[in-house]
């Protein structure tokens, strides 16, 4: 792709939201069927799958706080990045990048630490029983274990889109 097609500043208004719309709703939807085909597949199982439904659910409180760092330093930055790049100023575009990049990081390693460390407590804090317990820790430990790879995929996509390259989205 040529710089132009990418330069949000030329061609009609509505070619470029299209373009970065329908993109992102698909990978909205891919992520969002992860979260369904988790759910349909452990309501599934045998014996105890409402217990296990249960333990996963307990999780949901975890896995949105993480998500809410993710906005926070991903999201966060992108109008700030797009009025640097707009500017013409790529020194400071990238600078603001990185900055996110490393919050993004540093919060992962963070908050999978706490987790880890406190993650009895919290569930039992959110509801869990003796019973679902065991399901929604080794649901969590596992998810965990890919909390810097989520924060990062997701935390960074939209500095993708103010690039001008939407269908580059994971």
């Amino acid at each position: 792709m040529s710089k132009t097609q990418n330069d949000f500043s030329k061609g009609p208004v509505w070619k470029c939201i299209l373009a970065q719309a329908l993109p992102l709703t698909v990978a909205q939807l891919v992520q969002l069927l992860y979260n369904v085909v988790d759910r349909i597949y452990i309501g599934h199982m045998g014996d105890g799958s409402s217990i296990a439904l249960t333990g996963v659910g307990l999780t949901f409180p975890i896995v949105t706080l993480i998500m809410a760092f993710t906005a926070l330093f991903g999201m966060g930055g992108v109008p700030l990045f797009s009025m640097a790049r707009g500017g013409g100023d790529e020194e400071e575009a990238a600078k603001i990048l990185g900055n996110a990049f490393a919050l993004l990081v540093i919060s992962s390693i963070i908050l999978t630490i706490i987790s880890y460390v406190f993650c009895k407590p919290i569930l039992f804090l959110f509801g869990a029983s003796e019973a679902s317990y065991i399901y929604a820790e080794e649901y969590l430990k596992i998810y965990l274990l890919g909390t810097i790879f989520s924060m990062l995929t997701t935390g960074l996509n939209g500095y993708i889109n103010a690039q001008g390259f939407p269908k580059s989205v994971c």
